[in-house]
C-alpha cells in the first residue's frame, strides 16, 4: 500500500500553484515515505486507510499538498512546498515503530510523536533548523 502523487494532490487537485517543481518535490517525497511505509509493514505495522480521504493521508483534506491559501500551516510549510505528509496513525503504531536510524535511511525527517498525538505522523524531507530526524515543532 503506497502513497501515490494523485493521492497526495487530491483535495486541491487541479490547483494553479502545483508547479513541476512542487509536483516533482512531492514525487520525491513520497518515493522515501513510501519505502519507509514498506519496511515498517515488512516489520508488522498494519497500515490503515483514512475514511475521510480514502488514503493512507490523515485528516480531512490537509495532510498533503496544501496551498498557499491554506490556514494549516506557514508560509513555507513543507506541505505548500510538496515536502511534507501527515501518514493516519491512530493508534500511534507508525511512530511507535519509527526511530531516527530508519528515518537517516530513507533521508527523511518527522515531527516528534509528542507533537502528533493527534492520529497522525508527519514526515518531510526537508531538514529542520535543529538537525535532528525527529524534531519538536
Amino acid at each position: 500500500m503506497t502513497i501515490s502523487p494523485q493521492d497526495y494532490f487530491k483535495a486541491y487537485d487541479g490547483n494553479p500553484e502545483i508547479t513541476p517543481e512542487i509536483h516533482e518535490n512531492a514525487v520525491e517525497l513520497l518515493r522515501k515515505v513510501n519505502g519507509l511505509l514498506e519496511e515498517c509493514v515488512g516489520n508488522g505495522w498494519v497500515p490503515r486507510i483514512n475514511p475521510a480521504t480514502g488514503t493512507l493521508i490523515s485528516g480531512q483534506m490537509n495532510g498533503g499538498w496544501r496551498p498557499q491559501a491554506c490556514k494549516i500551516g506557514a508560509p513555507a510549510s513543507s506541505h505548500k512546498q510538496g515536502r511534507g505528509v501527515d501518514i493516519a496513525d491512530a493508534n500511534g503504531s507508525l511512530d511507535a515503530m519509527i526511530n531516527d536510524v530508519m528515518l537517516a535511511e530513507h533521508r527523511l525527517y518527522r515531527e516528534h510523536p509528542l507533537d502528533t498525538e493527534g492520529g497522525w505522523a508527519h514526515l518531510t524531507d526537508r531538514a529542520p533548523k535543529s538537525g535532528n530526524r525527529s524534531f519538536r515543532a
